[in-house]
């Protein structure tokens, strides 16, 4: 019965670690649109589209658009699913009333534990 118990608990250290092995622990992030720095007049489409790429099982990520001048949240988008790469793609027309440089960050959570790695870049968005 004791041999029973040790290869069970054994068993279960090794799958464990298993799982843990394919988490992933680091991450790059590309956009591919926008370009940092870009202008967009009042009334533009911001296109932002990108991909993430973990050396592991990544478990979600979040897109957030804010407004560095007034730190309000423009866009904010999530997922929770798991998988070793995504792709993102979203939209947001400018309707900002005073010239803003918007922050746009992704955020990618790397595993169970809370670690996370993140990118952001920097647009222009002129008012009317």
């Amino acid at each position: 019965m004791k041999n029973l118990k040790f290869v069970f608990i054994s068993f279960s250290i090794l799958l464990m670690s298993c799982h843990k092995h394919n988490e992933a622990t680091n991450a790059t992030i590309n956009f591919l649109e926008p370009t940092a720095g870009d202008t967009l007049q009042f009334g533009e489409e911001l296109h932002i589209e990108g991909t993430i790429k973990g050396d592991g099982e990544l478990h979600g990520y979040t897109l957030n658009l804010l407004n560095s001048n007034t730190g309000q949240s423009l866009l904010s988008k999530s997922t929770h699913d798991h998988g070793e790469s995504f792709s993102f793609h979203e939209h947001w027309l400018n309707s900002v009333t005073d010239t803003s440089n918007v922050k746009i960050i992704v955020e990618v959570e790397l595993n169970h534990d809370g670690d996370k790695s993140s990118k952001e870049i920097n647009v222009v968005c002129l008012p009317n």
